[in-house]
Order: structure tokens, then C-alpha cells, then sequence
């Protein structure tokens, strides 16, 4: 009877199991044999190829989407606020998203389970009005990739609109000169006649307001009734003039404000910065008519005072030494200079336009 076999097997890399059969041993006192090819069989046999398996891809994915509104795609002009989105999958609600704020031009579901959905949106304004309304079916890949949709036209909702709650808004207007640390009421002393006050809503409820007010002394603010409750943007721009010619000297530059229904919204005073390049400037020397010289100590007070302003824009004293300065920042008009040195002084009347410098030589005398 011949001896029995022995199977032995070795693991490949791959987990799979390859087996080979060894030869039976030889009868007791037969020398052994080995032979090439026979070494060569079982050297291949021990060392297989190893086979890599690539991992399965991980079965999450997300989808996006843009939005329009009936043809438009930004949110405010369209009067969006917020949108409710409710992804499904087999008539189950998978996420219920609600109140989503409306901006960026769309939206991405990220971590959903591969698979195909379905997508229910609605968008309302800020007065909770449901205005537009969307679905559509989305396939989320794996491997973490995202679906582009693309843009989703958005129907408008057949219903009888809101009429919108109205507010007021209220402010005073006031003015940075000659420096952004000094606050100046008088529209007189800072050079303004007019303000241009303008209200544009951000969204598409409401109407724009456009007023233009005169500045004075019984007029330093406006309060605006009837807006529309939202969001606003405000605008002051203030002029003047010079020969006739308007002159813009003060832009508050766009202020966001938001109107609620019922209220008042008051800003308060707004500090109007200037607009730089309208302003002018001074360069001032003096000397004195009779050939005398400044006293060591001695100080040259300069007064500027403009047509129709009862107080001087500006008044101070340097060094007589000194024999010039530049003084910056004035506004635009017609100008009297006076310098005064002990019992000496000059008056010097002076056209200043908008961006300029005027240079003015002072002769002193008694």
C-alpha cells in the first residue's frame, strides 16, 4: 500500500489559499531523490504573487444646487429671506431644513448616503410670505463627490401677497470740519445749503425715497414715514456752493439700516464726513511794511472769516519768526485774512475755489 499524502497550504497576500501535493516519502532504505524541475515546482509554490485589492468606495455623497427666482438669482432683489428645503428618499423625510438664509446664489446637502432623492424647496420673504417654490430629483454619488444640478428655476406662489407693516425712520445730519474730530451743527459754519437724502430698499418690497432739504438752523434732520418694514440702504450727500457753481462737500457714504413695522427707527445724529478734494487750503507769509522784525516772543495771531458766517472758520497764533504757514482744510467761499502782530495787522480779502491754495502775503502794518 503506498503511503498516504500530506496536503500543505500557503496564504497568498491576497487572503486566497493556493495549495500544492508533496511526493510520497520513499520505501525505507531507497536513497532519495531530488531532482531540479522538482525544487523549482515547490520554490514557486512557497513564494506566490501577492494581488493589492483596492478598498470599495465609502457610499456618502452630497449634491448642489443655484437658485433663481422667475428669472432672477439674487435673493434680496428677488425679496428672499429664507428658504425651507426638505430632502427625501422613498417618501421618508431625510433632512427638514427650515428658515435657511438666502444668500451665495445656492445651496449644498453635504453626507448623504448614495442613492437618489427627492427635494422639495419653498422661499419666503422677510415677512414670512411664502413667495417661490421648486422640486426636483437629485442621484448623490459616492466616494464623497458632489451632483452639480445646476440652476433650479424657482415658480412663483399663485397667492394674495401681504400688505407690508410700515415704520419710520428718523435721523439728524451733522458735519466732520475742518477735522474728523470736530462735529459741526451749524449747516452755515460747515458750508452747506442742501442735503440730498436718499432711501433705496434692499429688497423688492417697498419704494424708494428721494428727498432734497434745505440746511438750516430749522432744518437738521428728517424723519421719513410710510417705509415699508425691511432692510434699507441711506445715503446723505451735502452741497454747496462757490460763484454759483454746486459744490459736494459732505457724503455720509451707504448706511444699512433695517425699518420695523409700527416703529420708529431713529439713527440719531450722522456724522457727515468731508469730501476731501472740494475742501481748499491757505499759505500765508507776512512781513512787515516798514522793514521792522519780530520780537523773540512775539506771536502772529491769523483770523479766517467767510461771507456770511458770523463766526471766523479759524483763528490762531504762531511765531512771528515763523514768516509763513499752511494751513489746510477750508471751505470754499469768499474769505477775509487778517494778521496781527502787537500794532501791526493787514486784511486780506481772498477768493478761495474748491481744491486749491490760496496764497496770501500779509503786509504789516500800523
Amino acid at each position: 500500500m503506498l503511503p498516504k499524502q500530506r496536503e500543505t497550504s500557503v496564504s497568498s497576500c491576497s487572503g486566497r489559499d493556493l495549495a500544492h501535493t508533496g511526493e510520497s516519502a520513499p520505501p525505507p532504505g531507497r536513497p532519495t531523490r531530488m531532482r531540479t524541475a522538482a525544487i523549482v515546482v515547490v520554490a514557486l509554490a512557497l513564494f506566490p504573487a501577492c494581488i493589492i485589492a483596492s478598498p470599495a468606495p465609502d457610499p456618502v455623497g452630497s449634491f448642489a444646487f443655484d437658485w433663481s427666482f422667475a428669472g432672477e438669482s439674487d435673493c434680496a432683489q428677488a425679496g428672499v429671506d429664507t428658504l425651507d428645503v426638505v430632502v427625501s428618499q422613498g417618501g421618508e423625510i431625510v433632512i427638514e431644513d427650515s428658515a435657511e438664509p438666502c444668500f451665495g446664489g445656492g445651496l449644498t446637502i453635504r453626507d448623504l448616503v448614495t442613492g437618489p432623492y427627492d427635494v422639495d424647496v419653498v422661499a419666503y420673504s422677510r415677512n414670512n410670505e411664502p413667495l417661490y417654490e421648486t422640486s426636483f430629483s437629485v442621484d448623490v454619488p459616492d466616494d464623497h463627490q458632489v451632483a452639480n444640478v445646476g440652476v433650479v428655476e424657482f415658480a412663483a406662489i399663485d397667492a394674495q401677497p401681504l400688505v407690508p407693516a410700515e415704520g419710520t425712520l428718523g435721523f439728524f445730519w451733522d458735519f466732520l470740519y475742518p477735522n474728523d474730530q470736530n462735529v459741526v451743527e451749524d449747516c452755515a459754519f460747515a458750508g452747506v445749503d442742501l442735503v440730498d437724502v436718499t432711501v433705496t430698499p434692499s429688497g423688492a418690497e417697498g419704494e424708494p425715497f428721494t428727498q432734497t432739504s434745505t440746511c438750516d438752523a430749522a432744518h437738521q434732520g428728517l424723519n421719513i414715514d410710510n417705509l415699508n418694514e425691511g432692510r434699507y440702504t441711506l445715503r446723505l450727500v451735502a452741497h454747496g456752493s462757490f460763484d454759483g457753481a454746486d459744490v459736494v462737500l459732505y457724503d455720509s457714504g451707504d448706511l444699512q439700516v433695517d425699518v420695523l413695522g409700527g416703529q420708529t427707527t431713529d439713527l440719531g445724529n450722522i456724522d457727515m464726513p468731508r469730501v476731501a478734494q472740494n475742501f481748499s487750503d491757505f499759505d500765508l507769509s507776512w512781513i512787515f511794511a516798514d522793514g521792522s522784525s519780530c520780537g523773540a516772543t512775539e506771536k502772529v495771531t491769523l483770523t479766517f472769516e467767510r461771507d456770511g458766517v458770523g463766526t471766523p472758520d479759524d483763528s490762531f497764533a504762531v511765531d512771528c519768526s515763523a514768516s509763513s504757514v499752511l494751513r489746510q482744510t477750508f471751505v470754499p467761499g469768499h474769505y477775509v485774512v487778517t494778521g496781527v502782530v502787537g500794532d501791526y495787522s493787514a486784511v486780506v480779502p481772498v477768493d478761495l475755489a474748491p481744491n486749491s491754495v490760496a496764497q496770501v502775503d500779509l503786509s504789516l502794518a500800523r
